[in-house]
């Protein structure tokens, strides 16, 4: 009898927890980063918004404005928020794989951390300011074993 109220529990746990662990189709192979490409129609004088990259328990400080990337310090100065390598090198990867024009700049920024990958964002002006928006998550998850940082990577006017 003993034995049998064991297997029922064991049973019971991993069927919640099998249920609770399903994910879309479209996640990366590596569940700990996984970029995205969000372009819209704009204007090519517009700020666009070329790509969004998370990751689980990375950190990072989120941030309404877009910080601008002038040069390789501007970068490696950003990156240091970050606490895993394996993500840095995804978001640099992303960056390098949008080359900029010479009238534009390179601009990130944090949109959220959370349970969720937002599925898309916007990026707008305010004055000399760019704000970013992370699109909103239709189902939310209401608890997650790490919560994912999601980067937007940014085509910005000079």
């Amino acid at each position: 009898m003993r034995r049998l109220v064991g297997s029922l529990f064991v049973l019971t746990a991993l069927t919640a927890l099998t249920a609770c662990g399903e994910e879309p189709d479209d996640r990366a192979d590596d569940p700990a980063t996984q970029g995205r490409t969000t372009q819209g129609q704009t204007d090519s004088a517009d700020p666009q918004v070329v790509d969004i990259v998370s990751g689980s328990a990375v950190d990072g400080d989120v941030a309404a404005t877009a910080t601008v990337i002038q040069d390789d310090q501007d970068l490696e100065r950003y990156l240091r928020q970050f606490d895993s390598s394996p993500f840095v090198g995804d978001l640099t990867d992303a960056i390098d794989a949008h080359p900029l024009a010479d009238d534009r700049v390179l601009g990130l920024a944090v949109i959220e951390i959370s349970c969720d990958e937002p599925p898309s964002a916007t990026v707008t002006t305010d004055g000399e300011a760019f704000v970013v928006t992370p699109g909103k998550v239709v189902n939310p998850h209401q608890e997650c074993f790490a919560p994912v940082t999601s980067v937007a990577v940014l085509d910005l006017p000079r």
